[in-house]
């Protein structure tokens, strides 16, 4: 008895090629292991801005999507480096942790103004802590949900893409 796996995999091949099949499972395999590592990542950043912004109250809702932002890109990079891209090679600091910086910077930016834009416009929620959380809270994770897609590209496509296999002269 065939498994659903082998006969996806039958049916697929009637449409594609075998090997335009591989590539395609071996990029849907890292789909998932990156969203895997997101789903992580976002969950660790959340909860550092839970507990900054509105268990401890230590910062403002710029500041405390700024500290919970730089806490979880330690995290990400190490799970899409050695994780979702399998990358077992030296760190290079030029290709990859630059480039991952600038990424990173990039979604701080974009997350730190958008949490900011939301705070400051929470009022037609009303003027509780628990309507303001829920703004700040929610425009936080909306805001990683928009450049999702845009990262697993700029990674999968440039920051951690694996070198061109020389094809064998037949």
């Amino acid at each position: 008895m065939e498994t659903i796996e082998l006969v996806a995999q039958r049916i697929a091949t009637l449409i594609i090629s075998e090997e335009q099949y591989r590539r395609v499972r071996a990029i849907w395999s890292r789909f998932w292991r990156y969203a895997t590592g997101s789903v992580i990542t976002a969950l660790f950043s959340q909860l550092v801005l839970f507990f900054v912004f509105s268990v401890l109250r230590l910062e403002n809702a710029r500041d405390s999507a700024i500290t919970a932002t730089l806490i979880g890109a330690v995290p990400s990079y190490f799970i899409n480096r050695y994780w979702a891209w399998g990358k077992k090679s030296p760190t290079s600091f030029r290709r990859e942790v630059l480039p991952y910086i600038l990424m990173a910077v990039t979604g701080l930016v974009f997350s730190t103004w958008f949490v900011d834009f939301s705070h400051s416009h929470a009022g037609f929620l009303g003027t509780s802590r628990l309507a303001t959380d829920i703004v700040v809270q929610g425009s936080y994770l909306l805001s990683f949900v928009l450049l999702w897609f845009g990262k697993f590209t700029f990674m999968h496509k440039w920051l951690f893409r694996s070198a061109p296999v020389a094809e064998s002269a037949h």
